[in-house]
C-alpha cells in the first residue's frame, strides 16, 4: 500500500514539473502577453490610461479613444508562427490580425487637408473637432489588417520573458503601423 502510495506522490511530482515547464517556453510567455490585450487585462489598462493621459483630450474624447484601443485588443486575434531560442534568448514570430486603424487615420488627415474650414471655431484650427471626427471614424472600422510581429524574450531566472515592446510593435497591436 505505502508503495502505490509512494508511486502515486512520485507520478504526480512529475507530473506537476511537466505541467510547469511546458508553460514556461517563449512561444507560451507571448501567448500570455497577447492574452493580456484579449482580456483587457489590468496591466495593458494601466498603460493604455496613462498614454490616455498624456494625450490633450476632452474627458468624453479619452473615453471614446479608450473604447476604441478596448475593442481593439479584445477583438485581436493571433497566431503563432515560429519560435527561435539561442541559449537565454528567444524570438517568438507571431501574425496577428486587428482593426486597420492606420488607414482610418489616413483618411481622416486627408479629410483635414481638403476640408479644412469644416475643423475651425471663429476662423482659427479646433483640434477638438477633428479629433471628434477622427474618433467617430476609428469607432466605425471594421476592415482589419495582418502585421507580423517578432517578438524578442530573455530567460531570467530560469523563466522567459518577453522584452519591452517597441514603438513598431506597440503600433501593430494598436493597428495603427503604416504599411
Amino acid at each position: 500500500m505505502r508503495k502505490k502510495i509512494l508511486l502515486s506522490i512520485i507520478c504526480f511530482i512529475m507530473l506537476f514539473t511537466t505541467a510547469c515547464s511546458l508553460g514556461n517556453t517563449p512561444t507560451s510567455a507571448v501567448e500570455r502577453l497577447l492574452s493580456k490585450y484579449n482580456t483587457n487585462d489590468e496591466e495593458i489598462l494601466v498603460e493604455l490610461d496613462d498614454y490616455i493621459n498624456e494625450s490633450d483630450l476632452t474627458e468624453e474624447q479619452s473615453k471614446k479613444y479608450k473604447d476604441v484601443y478596448l475593442k481593439q485588443f479584445k477583438d485581436m486575434k493571433y497566431e503563432i508562427k515560429e519560435e527561435k531560442i539561442d541559449g537565454d534568448t528567444a524570438t517568438v514570430t507571431a501574425q496577428i490580425t486587428v482593426y486597420d486603424y492606420y488607414n482610418a487615420e489616413k483618411d481622416a488627415n486627408n479629410y483635414l487637408s481638403e476640408n479644412p474650414d469644416k475643423f475651425k471655431t471663429d476662423g482659427v484650427y479646433d483640434k477638438s473637432l477633428f479629433t471628434d471626427y477622427k474618433l467617430g471614424k476609428l469607432e466605425n472600422v471594421t476592415n482589419t489588417v495582418d502585421y507580423t510581429i517578432d517578438f524578442t524574450l530573455t530567460k531570467v531566472d530560469n523563466k522567459w520573458e518577453v522584452n519591452d515592446l517597441n514603438n513598431e510593435q506597440l503600433e501593430k497591436i494598436h493597428g495603427v503601423y503604416e504599411y
